[in-house]
């Protein structure tokens, strides 16, 4: 349920120093991270999915006089 609802983007910084704002970029790109692995692992899982399906549906294709 947690993905549904997405990787939210880090704070905005409360100051406006550059440290500041290098902290912010450094934890927005973290937070990209998380959201390109979750990206990644979805992806994954569909195509194993599609892979199981594709496998099923071969098996239970009846075959036309044998050769089919």
């Amino acid at each position: 349920m947690e993905w549904k609802a997405g990787v939210p983007g880090a704070p905005l910084p409360e100051g406006n120093t550059a440290g500041d704002w290098i902290a912010f970029g450094d934890a927005q790109t973290g937070q990209l991270d998380k959201a390109n692995d979750r990206y990644v692992a979805g992806v994954g899982i569909i195509e194993r999915c599609e892979a199981r399906d594709r496998e099923a549906v071969k098996k239970t294709r009846r075959k036309v006089l044998g050769l089919f």
